[in-house]
């Protein structure tokens, strides 16, 4: 494990030990699995851009294509 030092505002300080507290874990355990979770979020997006780039856009009009056009149903109206 490696040490770094982190210079965090005050009032997000505070607010990051009232959450790991409330998660009943240490500060450093809280930040470490919130630094993780930001890791997977960024490597889940890029994962997805590079699916992006190699999709087959007419192929997939062509399957929408062939999805009726009906009404959607009860429940799955588009609310404004």
């Amino acid at each position: 494990m490696s040490a770094y030092p982190l210079e965090i505002q005050a009032s997000l300080l505070e607010e990051a030990e009232k959450l790991a507290s409330k998660k009943d874990i240490s500060l450093s355990q809280w930040i470490e699995s919130m630094i993780q979770a930001e890791i997977e979020a960024e490597k889940g997006r890029e994962r997805i851009e590079k699916y992006a780039r190699k999709a087959d856009y007419a192929k997939f009009d062509a399957i929408m294509a062939r999805v009726p056009d009906v009404p959607p149903m009860e429940g799955d109206e588009i609310l404004d």
